[in-house]
C-alpha cells in the first residue's frame, strides 16, 4: 500500500499477419502501457489497413455531431465500415444542406437588419436611399459628426452642395452630397470634424422609405419563419441520428486508436515487436491470452528493468485511500521506488482538519455541503470525499471539545477558550510525531537506494539532532530538568548529528539546522487556526445574544447577524484548516522523504478518468 503497483516490462514479437489481432486484444485488455519505439536500427510499424478510412470517418462524424449539437454516453456497438461510410455520407449531405440554408438565411436576415437601420436613419433626414446610389459625378456621405458648425466650414469650399441633418439619440446625424471634384477638400474637413461615417448598402426596393421598411419587415418575418423551420429540421436530424452518431463516434474512435497503435511499435520486413509495462501480477495471464489470440505465433519475454527507467506509476490503494490520491497528484506522482504518501494523507488530513475546526454543528453543515457538491459535480468526487472525511473529523473533535455552533455545552476533554497550553502541547507533539515519521520513511528510502551510511547521515542525523538538542538545550533554557549524564549525552548526540549532517550535505547543513525546529513549531498553526475559528463563533454568538436581549424589534437583526456571522466563519473554517493541513503535509512532512515526479500509468485502450486535476 505504501508503494505503487509493482510493474514488469514485457517484450512481444510476432509476424505482421498477427498484428491486427494482437492490437485488438491489447486494446480489449486495457493493461499494457506501451513504450514508444524510437526509429533507429529498426523502422516504425505502419498503421493498420483501416486506419485511414476510420480516421476520416471519425473526423466527419465529429463534425456532424458538432453541427447538430449531439452528445451523450455511448453503448458498445460494432459497425460495418462500409455501412458506416454510406450512412455518414448520406447524413453529411443532409446536414451540409441544412447548415448552408441556415447560414444563407441568417446572412439575408443580417443584410435586412442593416438595410432597415440605414432606412430608419434616412427617414430621420427625410431623404431617399436612391440618393446614395453610386455615381461618378456626385459623392455622398452619411454619418455622425461632433462639430455642429461643419456646414459653415463646407460652405467655405463651395456653396454647391446639399446638406441634411437630424438628431439621433443625442447625436448629430448628417448627410452630405457634393460634386466629385470637391471630394478631397470635403473629406479633409469631415475628417477633422471628426466624422463617423456609416457605410450605406444598396437597397433594391421601390417606393418611399416607409414602404421599403414595410417590405423589409415582411421579408424579415418570412426569413425568420424559414430559419425556424430549418432549425427544426436540424433538431429532427439530431434526434433521429443521435444514438447512431454517439455510438458510431465511439466505435470509430476505438478503431482509429487501434489503427494508429502500431506507430509506437518496431518493425522488420516480416515481423513487428513492442515493449510495454504492465502490473507484475498480470504478466502470466496476459502472455497466455496474447499467445492464444495470435495462434501461438508470438514470442513473449519478460525483460529486466533498468534503475534509471521511467516506470509508469499505478497507485495501489484501498477504496477510501484512493480519495487522498487527489492531494498526492496535485503535488506530484510518486516515483516507482518511492513511498506513496496517499495512505498517510488519508488519515492525517481529516485528523488535522477536525482538530482545527472541531465543532459538531459546523461539521454537520460542511458534511451536508460536500455531500451535495459530490452529487452535483462528480468530477470532483475524490476531493469531496476527503472533505466529507474531514467533516467527520470536525464532528468527532466537536464532541470531544463539547462545541456546538460556538457554544461550549460541556467540558469532556479540552476547553479550547481556556486550555491554551494543552492545545499548544498537542500541536507540537503532533508536529514531532509527523516530522519524525517522515524522517523514518526517508531513512528507509535512503537505505534502500544508497545504503546504511547515507541513510544515517542524511536522515537519522536529524532524529539524533532533536534528541541531543532536547537533552542539553532543555536544561539551559530552563524548559527541562535532566540528570547530568543525560545532559552530557545530549551534547555528544547533538555534536555527532551536526558532524553527520556536514558529512552528508557539507557546511551548508549548519545553516539548515534551525529548520527542523521551525518545521515542528509550524504545527502550532493547528492550535492557532482552531482558536481563531472558535473565538469568531463566540463573538458572533455574543453579538446575537446582545441583540436578542435588546427586545423583539432587534430579533430580525439578531437573526441576520447569526446567519451572516456563522456563514462567514464556516467558509473560513473550510478554507483555512484545509489549506493549513495540506501545507503541513507538503512542506513539513513531504520534504523529509518525498520527491515525486513519476510518470502516470496509461494502459492502451483505457479511457482517461476525468478529474479536477
Amino acid at each position: 500500500m505504501l508503494k505503487p503497483e509493482r510493474m514488469s516490462k514485457m517484450f512481444v514479437v510476432g509476424p505482421k499477419s498477427a498484428l491486427p489481432k494482437v492490437v485488438s486484444k491489447l486494446h480489449e485488455l486495457k493493461i499494457a502501457h506501451i513504450i514508444e519505439h524510437k526509429k533507429g536500427d529498426y523502422d516504425l510499424c505502419t498503421p493498420l489497413n483501416q486506419f485511414e478510412k476510420t480516421s476520416s470517418l471519425l473526423t466527419q462524424i465529429r463534425s456532424i455531431m458538432s453541427h447538430l449539437d449531439i452528445s451523450g454516453d455511448p453503448q458498445l456497438k460494432k459497425f460495418s465500415l462500409n455501412t458506416l461510410e454510406k450512412t455518414i455520407s448520406n447524413l453529411k449531405a443532409k446536414v451540409t444542406e441544412t447548415i448552408n440554408e441556415i447560414k444563407k438565411t441568417e446572412d439575408s436576415l443580417s443584410n435586412i437588419s442593416e438595410q432597415k437601420k440605414i432606412l430608419k436613419l434616412l427617414a430621420l433626414l427625410d431623404i431617399s436611399s436612391e440618393n446614395f446610389r453610386k455615381s461618378n459625378y456626385i459623392n455622398s456621405y452619411l454619418g455622425y459628426v461632433d462639430d455642429l458648425e461643419i456646414k459653415d466650414k463646407l460652405k467655405k469650399i463651395t456653396e454647391n452642395f446639399e446638406f441634411f441633418n437630424a438628431e439621433d439619440n443625442k447625436k448629430n446625424l448628417i448627410a452630405v452630397f457634393v460634386d466629385s471634384k470637391f471630394k478631397e477638400e470635403f473629406e479633409k474637413v469631415l475628417l477633422n470634424a471628426p466624422f463617423s461615417e456609416i457605410e450605406t448598402i444598396p437597397i433594391e426596393l421601390e417606393g418611399s422609405t416607409m414602404d421599403k421598411l414595410e417590405q423589409l419587415g415582411k421579408k424579415e418575418r418570412e426569413l425568420e419563419n424559414s430559419s425556424e423551420q430549418l432549425k427544426q429540421q436540424s433538431k429532427a436530424l439530431a434526434k433521429e441520428y443521435s444514438d447512431f452518431c454517439i455510438n458510431a463516434e465511439k466505435f470509430l474512435s476505438t478503431e482509429t486508436e487501434k489503427g494508429q497503435a502500431p506507430l509506437s511499435y518496431g518493425s522488420t520486413k516480416e515481423a513487428f515487436f513492442l515493449r510495454c509495462y504492465l502490473p507484475k501480477a498480470d504478466v502470466e495471464k496476459t502472455k497466455e491470452v496474447l499467445i492464444s489470440t495470435a495462434d501461438n505465433k508470438l514470442y513473449i519475454n519478460e525483460e529486466s528493468i533498468d534503475k534509471d527507467e521511467e516506470i509508469p506509476i499505478k497507485m495501489k490503494n484501498s477504496k477510501y485511500v484512493q480519495n487522498s490520491e487527489f492531494f498526492t497528484k496535485i503535488f506530484a506522482l510518486p516515483k516507482y521506488n518511492e513511498f506513496d504518501p496517499s495512505i498517510l494523507i488519508a488519515y492525517t488530513f481529516p485528523l488535522f482538519f477536525g482538530f482545527m475546526l472541531g465543532d459538531v454543528i459546523y461539521g454537520l453543515i460542511t458534511f451536508s455541503l460536500f455531500y451535495y457538491l459530490r452529487k452535483k459535480y462528480p468530477i470532483g468526487k475524490q476531493f469531496f470525499n476527503m472533505m466529507l472525511a474531514a467533516s467527520v473529523g470536525a464532528i468527532i473533535f466537536g464532541f470531544l471539545y463539547g462545541e456546538f455552533g460556538g457554544l461550549e455545552l460541556y467540558h469532556f476533554w479540552i476547553q479550547r477558550t481556556h486550555d491554551f497550553n494543552t492545545l499548544m502541547a498537542i500541536s507540537i507533539i503532533a508536529g514531532i510525531v509527523h516530522v519524525n515519521f517522515g524522517l523514518i520513511l526517508g531513512f528507509i528510502q535512503e537505505y534502500k537506494e544508497h545504503g546504511l551510511f547515507a541513510a544515517t547521515t542524511h536522515k537519522f542525523s536529524w532524529i539524533l539532532l532533536q534528541l541531543g538538542g532536547v537533552l542539553f538545550l532543555g536544561p539551559l533554557l530552563n524548559m527541562l530538568v535532566v540528570p547530568p549524564p543525560l545532559f552530557y549525552l545530549g551534547i555528544i548526540l547533538f555534536s555527532l548529528a551536526v558532524l553527520m549532517l556536514i558529512k552528508a550535505e557539507g557546511f551548508v547543513a549548519v545553516m539548515e539546522i534551525p529548520s527542523i525546529l521551525t518545521h515542528i513549531m509550524s504545527y502550532a498553526r493547528l492550535m492557532a487556526v482552531g482558536l481563531a475559528s472558535v473565538f469568531i463563533a463566540v463573538l458572533v454568538n455574543d453579538l446575537v445574544s446582545f441583540l436578542f436581549h435588546k427586545g423583539f424589534l432587534f430579533w430580525p437583526l439578531a437573526l441576520i447577524a447569526l446567519v451572516i456571522g456563522h456563514t462567514f466563519n464556516i467558509a473560513l473554517g473550510i478554507l483555512s484548516p484545509s489549506l493549513h493541513s495540506i501545507r503541513l503535509h507538503y512542506v513539513e512532512f513531504f520534504s523529509k522523504f518525498y520527491e515525486g515526479g513519476g510518470v502516470e500509468y496509461e494502459p492502451f485502450g483505457a479511457e482517461k478518468q476525468k478529474s479536477l486535476i
